[in-house]
C-alpha cells in the first residue's frame, strides 16, 4: 500500500470536540497521518489519483484504547471465585511458573485478539515485558507497557523496580514512538510504601507515567482503612503517585474524599466493567467521576477475569451498569461511552494530541466496522441518526473489518497482515499447556 490512501463512502464517527458524524464521508491518509476528511464526493474529486479503499456500509472511527489489560493464557480456567481467593489459587501460581517465552506467546495472542476486534492501543500490565515489546513491535499496534512490580518479601517472582527502570531505558518511545513504558505497581498489599515513592521519583526522572490497581474489593478497601486509617486512594496520595500521568485501574469502592483527590490531582481511572461484574467486585461510580471532571477510560482487564479483550462488547456495559445502578436511563449516553473508549483513553495515556479522534493532523489510528449485518440494521441518518447507538449497543469485535495504526493497514477484511494469526494461536495453545504443567506444583491444595 502507498503512503497515501483515500477511504471512501463511510459513515465517519470523528469523536472530535463536537462529536461530528459524517455520513457518506471520506478520509485521506498521507504518511501515517490524517491529511483530510469530509464528504466523499468532494474528496474523491480532489484526490482523483490516490489509491482508494471503498468503505461502503462501514462505520469509520478512531481505534479503540484498552486502558487496562493483562496478557495471559489461563482463559476459562480460573472461574467463579472472589478476587483474592482467585488470585491466591490461580494467578499467583501462574506468575511463579511463567517464563519469558510463554510471556511472549501470551502477549502475541492478546495483541492479535485486540487488533482483530478493533483495539489499536493497549495499556498492558504483565511480566517479561521486553518480550511484550517485541510482540507489539512486530504486530504493529500501539502499546504502553506497565510491568508488574512487587517488592514485598516472598514475592520476588514478580518484576522489580530495577527491571522496570531498565525496560524504560531500553524500550520507551521505541518502534517509531508506538511503544511507551510506564512504572507499574501491582497492589497496595503487594508493594511497600518505599516502592511507591521510588516509582514516583523514577516517573518524574524519566518523564513517564504510573499505573497501578485502584481498589476493586470492598473487603480489601475496608481492611486497608482499618489497618492504616486511610482509604486506598488516600494512601496513593500519601505515597506521592497521584497526578495527570497516573492511571488507576478499577476504583470500584471510593469514598467522597477519594473521588475529590482523583479530580484535584488529575488522576485518570481505567474502568473495567465486565471484570468487576465477573469477580463480583461491584460497579464503579463512573457517573460521579465524570461529573467531577475525572478522565475515565475503559479497560477489559485480562482474559483470565473477563474472558475476552473485546472492547466493543465492553462498551455496552459502561452505560448499562450506570443506568441500572442509579435507576436513571438518561446517564452515560452512547456518545460518552465511545469517547471513553477512544479520546479519553488516549488522554489518560498522554496521547490525545496524536490519537483518539479522527481529525486532520492526527495519526491515522482508525478502524472500520462493517454495518452490513442483520444486528446492525437499519442505519438511519438525520433526526434519528443511530450510528453511534448501534455501535455501542449492538456491535462486537467480530464486526471489525479493517484496522490501521500510523496509517499502516494491520487488518484488512478481517485478515491480520503483520503475522500469521493461526501460527500465533497454535503457539499460544502449546505455551498454555506448558504453563499449566509448570504451574501445578505451586497450586495450593
Amino acid at each position: 500500500m502507498n503512503d497515501s490512501l483515500l477511504i471512501t463512502n463511510a459513515t465517519i464517527l470523528t469523536v472530535n470536540p463536537v462529536d461530528e458524524v459524517i455520513h457518506g464521508g471520506a478520509l485521506l491518509i498521507e504518511k501515517g497521518r490524517i491529511a483530510d476528511i469530509g464528504p466523499s464526493d468532494a474528496l474523491e474529486a480532489k484526490y482523483a489519483g490516490v489509491e482508494r479503499l471503498d468503505a461502503t456500509g462501514h462505520v469509520l472511527l478512531p481505534g479503540l484504547v484498552n486502558l487496562h489489560l493483562h496478557s495471559g493464557l489461563i482463559r476459562g480456567t480460573a472461574e467463579d471465585l472472589p478476587v483474592f481467593e482467585w488470585l491466591t489459587k490461580y494467578v499467583d501460581p501462574k506468575h511463579r511458573a511463567l517464563t519469558e517465552d510463554i510471556a511472549f506467546d501470551a502477549a502475541r495472542l492478546s495483541y492479535t485478539e485486540a487488533l482483530l476486534s478493533g483495539t489499536t492501543c493497549v495499556m498492558d500490565m504483565y511480566r517479561y515485558m521486553h518480550k511484550c515489546a517485541d510482540a507489539a513491535e512486530s504486530l504493529g499496534l500501539r502499546a504502553t507497557l506497565a510491568p508488574y512490580v512487587v517488592d514485598k518479601p516472598g514475592m520476588d517472582y514478580f518484576e522489580s523496580l530495577d527491571k522496570n527502570v531498565q525496560l524504560v531505558l531500553d524500550r520507551n518511545k521505541t518502534a517509531n514512538g508506538r511503544i511507551q513504558v510506564w512504572f507499574a505497581l501491582e497492589h497496595l498489599t503487594y508493594c511497600t510504601e518505599d516502592a511507591y515513592r521510588k516509582a514516583a521519583a523514577y516517573a518524574e526522572k524519566y518523564d513517564t507515567g504510573i499505573h497501578t490497581h485502584g481498589e476493586e474489593s470492598i473487603e480489601m478497601a475496608r481492611r486497608l482503612q482499618a489497618q492504616t486509617g486511610r482509604w486506598p486512594v488516600e494512601l496513593f496520595y500519601d505515597r506521592g503517585i497521584l497526578g495527570p500521568r497516573t492511571v488507576l485501574a478499577h476504583c470500584v469502592w471510593l469514598q467522597d474524599s477519594e473521588r475529590e483527590l482523583l479530580a484535584r490531582t488529575g488522576t485518570a481511572v481505567a474502568h473495567c466493567p465486565v471484570s468487576n461484574l465477573k469477580l463480583a467486585s461491584g460497579i464503579a461510580p463512573v457517573k460521579e467521576l465524570l461529573d467531577l471532571g475525572v478522565t475515565v477510560g475503559i479497560g477489559t482487564d485480562g482474559v483470565k477475569e473477563n474472558n475476552n479483550l473485546d472492547m466493543l462488547e465492553e462498551l455496552k456495559f459502561v452505560p448499562l451498569l450506570q443506568k441500572a445502578r442509579l435507576l436513571d436511563a438518561t446517564v452515560i449516553k452512547a456518545e460518552t461511552a465511545l469517547r471513553m473508549a477512544t479520546i479519553d483513553g488516549a488522554r489518560a495515556l498522554g496521547l490525545d494530541g496524536e490519537i483518539g479522534s479522527l481529525e486532520i493532523g492526527k495519526k491515522a489510528d482508525l478502524i472500520a466496522v462493517d454495518f452490513r449485518k442483520h444486528h446492525l440494521t437499519p442505519i438511519i441518518r438525520g433526526k434519528y441518526d443511530n450510528a453511534v447507538s448501534n455501535l455501542v449497543y449492538a456491535a462486537s469485535g467480530a464486526d471489525v473489518n479493517h484496522v490501521f495504526v500510523d496509517g499502516k493497514p494491520l487488518v484488512l477484511g478481517r485478515k491480520l497482515l503483520t503475522a500469521d494469526a493461526e501460527e500465533i494461536r497454535l503457539s499460544a495453545q502449546s505455551a498454555a499447556e506448558r504453563l499449566f504443567e509448570l504451574r501445578e506444583p505451586f497450586v495450593p491444595a
